[in-house]
């Protein structure tokens, strides 16, 4: 086999392979084999006519064409085999010619995974960010908690600001009901404003069983931009009204919420959930600022299908996003007014960013030897295992596919341990 290689652009390699007519001859009998087992041959069991009869019963072009298609996805795993290539996708195949001499000759592209130069990581060195907490997060935390916890009574009356209110609600534009935009017993406090201004407005003073139209203006820098500077019409019934009673933060509250035995340890517990909730986000900070300086410098031409997969990836991390907060992709690109080819377009400079972090992440945990034991890798699956919804109705889960996520994961977290050492 004589093979000639040429490297292309974007980390491609072309191959251009020769092989002899004995180099093929051993996929003669593969091919028939094949085809005698796709194709019964009279008087021989599937997969056991002889390579003459099978040229003979279905033709010398056919079985040349197995035979070549055989030979080529043979040859380009002996040969991503012997140059440990590290295959972003499988082989293009562009040119299969025959020789004269009644050998082949076949033209490939490859797309390899990019070697990295990870540079000298050790001298990176970004410090925690100090993490301060003021009594008035504290307070408002505590707030939040007692507001939860509130008692609502229904009350036969004007709605007020402070009341719990349920209501059917639809928004139209030029008549037309927007993407979005009904509504049936939606509930919301009265004065938290999380509606656009002049809505809470409208709605105070409707008693349960009551309706009004009204209309308002968007705001300009609304996030749905077929709607920001718009007129809009609103139709609104009341359902409920609901006077809300907040307890004394005291004592006595706390111990209702059946946690805590005094209002102090209710404090101090809300103190460590914010402290560790900080130091969660500082973490996730230096980890983002150290990818940053690890990258910045890599100037490695990056296949398009490792760009693709990593969009792809986002994509997915998008839609499972939207899916929690009840929304879907269609209705997300609609607000933010843009196709699904413009978003990833956007996205391309960050996605290429992810895909060399993962590379010189890679590339320091091999020179640094890190090692990940299966005791780990099972530790985090089952983790993961117990934290996820339960699986559709006809999905199936690949477990390898995850074993390989939770190594990559675990691998990267002693990556970032070793780098936040220095």
């Amino acid at each position: 086999m004589k093979v000639e290689s040429k490297p292309l652009p974007k980390s491609q390699l072309e191959l251009v392979v020769a092989l002899s007519a004995g180099e093929l001859e051993p996929y003669f009998d593969m091919a028939a084999r094949e085809l005698s087992r796709l194709n019964p041959v009279k008087g021989f069991r599937p997969g056991f006519a002889p390579k003459d009869v099978v040229i003979r019963e279905l033709g010398q072009e056919r079985v040349e064409h197995a035979v070549f298609d055989l030979a080529v996805k043979g040859k380009l795993a002996e040969i991503v085999a012997e140059k440990k290539l590290d295959l972003v996708s499988d082989p293009k195949v562009s040119k299969i010619t025959p020789a004269a001499d009644g050998g082949l000759e076949f033209t490939a592209v490859l797309a390899v995974v990019p070697h990295v130069d990870p540079g000298d990581y050790k001298k990176i060195k970004i410090p925690l960010e100090e993490i301060k907490l003021e009594d008035k997060e504290i307070a408002e935390t505590l707030e939040d908690i007692r507001k939860s916890r509130a008692q609502n009574t229904n009350v036969d009356r004007p709605a007020q600001k402070g009341d719990r209110v349920e209501v059917d609600f639809l928004v139209k534009k030029d008549g037309q009901l927007v993407d979005g935009g009904e509504s049936k017993q939606h509930p919301f406090v009265l004065g938290e404003g999380h509606f656009i201004e002049g809505f809470e407005d409208n709605v105070v003073g409707l008693k349960a069983g009551e309706s009004k139209s009204f209309s308002l203006t968007v705001p300009a820098n609304y996030h749905n931009k077929d709607l920001s500077g718009h007129k809009i019409d609103f139709e609104v019934k009341m359902h409920l009204v609901q006077e809300r009673k907040l307890s004394e933060l005291n004592d006595d509250f706390a111990k209702f919420l059946g946690r805590f035995a005094s209002l102090e340890e209710l404090k101090s517990n809300v103190v460590d959930g914010l402290m560790a909730e900080r130091e969660l986000k500082a973490k996730e900070k230096r980890r983002a600022r150290i990818v940053e300086e690890l990258v910045k410098n890599i100037a490695a031409e990056l296949p398009d299908g490792m760009v693709e997969m990593e969009l792809g990836k986002m994509t997915a991390e998008l839609s499972e996003s939207l899916t929690r907060m009840s929304l879907t992709l269609d209705n997300y690109l609609n607000h933010i007014a843009k196709t699904p080819e413009e978003l990833k377009q956007n996205w391309v400079p960050q996605a290429e960013k992810r895909v060399k972090a993962a590379l010189v992440l890679k590339e320091i945990a091999a020179k640094e030897n890190i090692q990940i034991s299966e005791p780990e890798i099972e530790e985090r699956l089952n983790q993961l295992m117990r934290s996820a919804p339960p699986l559709a109705p006809g999905q199936n889960l690949d477990l390898t596919a995850l074993r390989g996520y939770v190594r990559n994961v675990i691998r990267n977290e002693k990556v970032f341990e070793l780098l936040e050492g220095n």
